[in-house]
């Protein structure tokens, strides 16, 4: 089982100049904080920096504040840094292994350190697409915004995926495990090799078959009409090539201009940064004595560099540039692929032009059929014929093998008792939280209790909680930090919250890493508390210096990947 933990969080903002240092402990902590403290912004932090989106919107929060998570994934250290959409991962010695604003990328990377494999259909692209973040923390993170209803509702953006919950479900807990997926991956690949290899082989019979009508073991029957026919195709193909090519150089064409144009917005951004840090040492050296304004000749005080908020302007041209240097690049891109296309059309000219003058000359094609022979010809297409065959049944034996295990890691049995083993966990976490006992015989994973009233909150906790004790047991393939945001929900009384604070304290599993926020202290046993008092202050003046210190230097490696790309 591959295990998940939160370490670190650092928030940062340059508008307000506070910052915020959170250190989680790898089992049980609680954020502890009256409305507007800070807690949902904390906990959202962490897993919008992951590239996991939740619910809802923050009030009276700075939209370009970074954000620096240290997390670990089994015995390996990573650093995410996030910022205004773009990200990038540090390993644990800050080395720098991806930096971009492109989600796509992003989540290929996760997936990646995480080994977090799973696939299922996107709805947009109508093909099999890989799991991003949010499916990853999708049934460990209950907030106050979507969770707490009867349906998922926790994370944004992942309506593109076709019924996803299910097949997320299914692989956390053990009943299509990480190996079934890679398993179906090897499949589909092979299943791919397969189709090519038959394609081939019916391209050949094809080649067989008109090439025995043509000629015969008497000797070679090729007549010049048919010749003729094989000219005029030629010809027709290179009138194909003639527009395909025309419509390639306009497309050169356009990208080259936009372009310039763009290459131009980057000079005007990079004189504009330059004039900055001109002016910036200007003030720094003379900023401890008033300034005369020249126009009206008042005396300034303070300096201008804090007036005029240059740190500020400073970020905002640096992200405008990387952002220039990114679409440049993309047009770069394209640009090279039309050209490669063209060099290629120029290939197929060059081919084209040699074979036509080679049949316009004194050597004849039928002249080569005749020197080769029909015998040799059939003799060469049938040791074909035999290689592809053999290569057929090589791809299908593998592909019956794969079957075989598919069915193997699915097995009725297994899931039955994975099933069995969750709707034990519900109904023994119903009682837990003073709910009535019902039957579980029916009930399926993505199965979501709808329950009105101050009994509905409850009985969604102690889904989750079936859910994470199925995770935990022998049959489950990842341990993952479960963070619960705001468990007093729907008005729970005096004898209800406490009972369902005790669950969430003593009652899960142990030994996995969590993380609850509420808005009143409680008597329960928690590793680690974090207590958050002024209302929008949760960032203070005094982290900002230490803060600024690691996180400056990392969010200039973001951005300065981004211009050695352009």
């Amino acid at each position: 089982m591959h295990r998940f933990r939160f370490k670190n969080i650092w928030l940062l903002s340059h508008r307000e100049k506070r910052a915020r240092h959170v250190e989680f402990h790898p089992s049980k902590n609680l954020l502890v904080g009256r409305n507007h403290t800070g807690k949902t912004t904390l906990i959202r932090s962490l897993f919008e920096t992951l590239g996991a989106t939740p619910q809802g919107e923050l009030e009276q929060w700075d939209e370009n504040a970074a954000s620096l998570l240290e997390f670990s994934v089994d015995s390996s250290r990573y650093f995410a840094l996030h910022q205004n959409g773009r990200r990038a991962l540090f390993d644990a010695d800050f080395k720098l292994l991806i930096s971009t604003s492109k989600f796509g990328d992003w989540s290929r990377q996760f997936c990646e350190i995480a080994d977090f494999n799973l696939v299922f259909s996107d709805k947009k692209l109508a093909e099999v697409a890989p799991a991003d973040p949010a499916c990853f923390f999708a049934p460990f993170y209950v907030n106050q915004d979507g969770s707490w209803q009867a349906d998922w509702n926790t994370f944004g953006g992942m309506k593109r995926f076709s019924a996803p919950f299910k097949p997320i479900l299914e692989y956390f807990t053990g009943v299509c495990p990480p190996e079934y997926y890679s398993a179906s991956a090897e499949k589909s690949q092979q299943n791919k090799i397969l189709e090519e290899h038959r394609r081939e082989y019916k391209l050949l019979e094809r080649a067989m078959e008109r090439f025995s009508k043509t000629v015969s073991l008497s000797g070679p029957k090729l007549s010049a009409e048919n010749f003729a026919t094989e000219i005029e195709q030629l010809t027709k193909e290179v009138n194909e090539l003639n527009i395909r090519q025309e419509s390639l150089r306009n497309v050169a064409v356009r990208e080259q201009e936009l372009l310039k144009s763009i290459d131009h917005q980057i000079h005007l951004a990079d004189a504009a940064l330059a004039a900055h840090d001109s002016d910036t040492k200007y003030l720094i050296k003379e900023g401890s004595t008033p300034l005369i304004c020249p126009t009206c000749h008042a005396e300034h005080k303070k300096p201008f560099l804090d007036l005029l908020e240059f740190a500020e302007d400073a970020r905002v041209l640096r992200e405008l540039a990387a952002r220039l240097r990114e679409d440049a690049a993309e047009v770069r891109k394209r640009t090279q692929k039309a050209f490669t296309e063209l060099n290629a059309l120029n290939e197929s000219y060059l081919r084209i032009s040699r074979l036509l003058d080679t049949r316009k000359g004194e050597l004849k094609f039928q002249d080569v059929v005749g020197s080769i022979g029909a015998e040799s010809a059939f003799a060469a297409f049938e040791a074909e014929r035999k290689q592809i065959q053999g290569a057929i049944d090589a791809v299908v034996l593998s592909v019956d093998g794969l079957e075989t295990k598919l069915k193997e890691l699915r097995s009725p049995k297994r899931t039955k008792a994975i099933l069995s083993e969750f709707r034990e966990h519900y109904a023994t976490s119903r009682i837990a939280l003073q709910l009535q006992s019902i039957p579980t015989k029916t009930m399926q994973l993505a199965s979501r209790p709808s329950l009105s009233g101050s009994g509905g909150p409850r009985s969604i906790l102690a889904y989750y909680a079936a859910i994470w004790r199925t995770v935990q047991g022998k049959e489950g393939t990842y341990d993952v930090p479960v963070v619960i945001d705001s468990p007093n929900q729907q008005a729970q009384d005096d004898f209800n919250l406490p009972a369902v604070l005790k669950f969430i304290a003593k009652d899960l599993p142990e030994g996995m890493q969590l993380i609850v926020g509420l808005e009143t202290p409680t008597d329960f046993p928690f590793d680690h508390q974090v207590i958050l008092t002024e209302k929008y202050r949760m960032l203070t003046e005094d982290e900002w210096a230490p803060t600024q210190q690691l996180m400056e230097p990392l969010l200039k490696k973001m951005y300065e990947a981004t211009l050695s790309k352009a």
